[in-house]
């Protein structure tokens, strides 16, 4: 009896003392890992190249475009003439024929992020060389950033416009449903002003170079002016040296 107790116990000692290596080893190995591991240099991806990103929702529209230029969008309102007649042409009711033939002439492309709502208008552009409005081609070439309506009607940006000569000028604004409202711009002709518009004409704030084109002076001007819809001199007010 007692000798099979001692060969039990002996048993027992020999599978603890087996348990007590492996384990031992174990740690070994995971001390080393850590240790490796903490000294290894991280593999990281820097560079990410692609064509174009299409950023979608979590009911598989796309909201997000991203691309130089923009990728395409089935889900986009500007690209899809049948939605743009519904939307914009009808509201120019007996010229909506007219508007679609104008509308084939508009730029929809952009080099940068186009993020849109749920129904696909455009709700703010940012980046290079940007999109016309729904209402008429672009005079200059834009980079910066610009938002519309939930419709998709621009109301206002920021940024520089490249003339067709190639000169530069910077411009801030705010539009309302009527058109431009309040705009600050630094033009290539030296004028620097606050620029609001109204029904009844336009307030200009600022100083002008000689013979610039916004204040209509001969000579270099620093005060306000005021101007009626047609363009012709209501009232000014010089500063005084």
């Amino acid at each position: 009896m007692e000798q099979e107790i001692l060969s039990r116990l002996q048993q027992v000692e020999k599978r603890f003392k087996r348990l007590q290596l492996i384990f031992s080893v174990f740690l070994l190995l995971t001390i080393g890992s850590l240790i490796t591991y903490g000294f290894a240099t991280p593999k990281t991806f820097n560079i990410i190249r692609a064509k174009g990103i299409v950023i979608e929702d979590q009911n598989g529209k796309d909201r997000i475009l991203i691309g130089a230029p923009i990728p395409f969008s089935k889900d986009r309102v500007r690209t899809d003439t049948t939605k743009v007649r519904q939307y914009w042409g009808k509201s120019f009711e007996d010229m909506e024929n007219q508007y679609m033939e104008w509308y084939k002439k508009y730029k929809h492309s952009a080099e940068g992020i186009v993020i849109m709502n749920e129904e696909g208008f455009d709700r703010v552009l940012l980046g290079d060389k940007l999109s016309d409005p729904n209402t008429g081609q672009r005079m200059f070439e834009p980079a910066g950033i610009l938002w519309n309506d939930k419709q998709g009607w621009e109301l206002g940006g920021a940024g520089v416009n490249t003339t067709k000569d190639g000169k530069s000028r910077s411009i801030m604004g705010v539009d309302s449903k009527d058109g431009e409202a309040v705009h600050l711009v630094a033009l290539e002709d030296g004028t620097n002003a606050l620029v609001i518009n109204g029904e009844n004409g336009r307030l200009l704030i600022g100083t002008s170079k000689k013979n610039g084109n916004w204040f209509k002076s001969k000579e270099a001007f620093a005060g306000i002016k005021y101007f009626d819809t047609e363009g012709k001199l209501v009232w000014e007010q010089k500063m005084r040296h």
